[in-house]
């Protein structure tokens, strides 16, 4: 009889994502998988919807199965999410144990991947992938661009790069994705786009959303789940970071470029946050936009039929 595997994940739509590796490698050592959400947004579920490698997907909002009838319990949830789930695994026999909280904020991935070791995986840890392609139903191309110019609110929102509108007015084909919250910058000011941009904000689903990247030709955006998004259906993406780690997140895709500019004091947000630059978040307002061009032309998308440069003063 095949074992049966329920696996709890949690939080934003980026922790999602980075955890599904796991659930490859559980599909390719013969266990059969059902995952239960504590996702910050339900929508996320139907990320994972339909995929072979998972045979149903609850959320902690729904009714699910009793932990009791799996051969085993997998408490992939977040550390800093802990607290609020550990009484759902109290008493489960068939529970595995977590990791130390301290290999989450090492390597994400290999925190998830851990509990497939523990099962047995001897594969080497696949990138994070997700099951979706573009089904056509939206205005891109090969040609387009997709900027994500938002990321959570609060404290995270000093993790938005201040140049999208700018970055916008280089190129002919551009998409923004999102929502409303994602066109304000952290001090409250709004983005505008030009006129020529097509906006998609508030008017897609989170899994309508995934499959308009899917189809399109690159994507930049900032540390966010919808660029770990880009990055897993296997678009150029690039992704843009200034107080938040990186290296901590574990292996990206080959599809995926970060982009810093280097301040001795990034990331400082596991340390003394924001202090270095008075709270300034001076290594993403003194990020150029001629920078993200040149890493767009290095992953290969930029060419004559795909870009006309509308300003060649690129300073910011």
């Amino acid at each position: 009889m095949t074992d049966q595997v329920q696996v709890h994940l949690g939080a934003g739509i980026g922790n999602i994502v980075l955890a599904t590796p796991l659930l490859l490698g559980l599909h390719k050592s013969g266990f059969v998988t059902d995952v239960v959400l504590a996702a910050d947004y339900p929508e996320t579920a139907d990320l994972l919807r339909p995929w072979s490698v998972v045979r149903e997907v609850f959320t902690h909002r729904q009714r699910f199965p009793d932990g009791k009838t799996y051969s085993y319990t997998i408490p992939g949830i977040p550390p800093f999410y802990w607290q609020r789930y550990a009484r759902l695994f109290a008493g489960l026999k068939n529970a595995l144990s977590r990791p130390p909280d301290a290999l989450f904020y090492q390597n994400e991935q290999a925190y998830y991947w851990s509990f497939a070791r523990r099962l047995g995986s001897q594969s080497e840890r696949p990138c994070y992938t997700l099951p979706i392609t573009s089904t056509f139903s939206f205005d891109s191309s090969q040609g387009t661009l997709v900027l994500a110019p938002g990321c959570k609110t609060g404290e995270m929102a000093a993790k938005r790069w201040p140049y999208f509108s700018k970055l916008a007015d280089q190129f002919d084909d551009v998409t923004v994705v999102g929502t409303s919250d994602d066109l304000q910058q952290p001090n409250g000011e709004p983005i505008n786009f030009s006129r020529h941009v097509k906006s998609f904000i508030d008017q897609l689903t989170l899994r309508e959303t995934a499959e308009l990247i899917a189809g399109a030709g690159a994507f930049v955006g900032n540390d966010s789940g919808l660029s770990h998004i880009a990055g897993a259906v296997g678009i150029p993406t690039l992704m843009i970071f200034g107080p938040s780690p990186d290296q901590t997140l574990g292996r990206f895709p080959s599809n995926v470029r970060v982009l810093r500019r280097g301040s001795p004091c990034e990331p400082c947000w596991f340390g003394s946050r924001f202090r270095s630059c008075a709270g300034r978040i001076d290594c993403l307002n003194e990020l150029p936009v001629h920078s993200i061009v040149s890493v767009l032309s290095g992953l290969g998308w930029i060419g004559d039929d795909q870009i006309e440069m509308r300003d060649p003063d690129l300073t910011l």
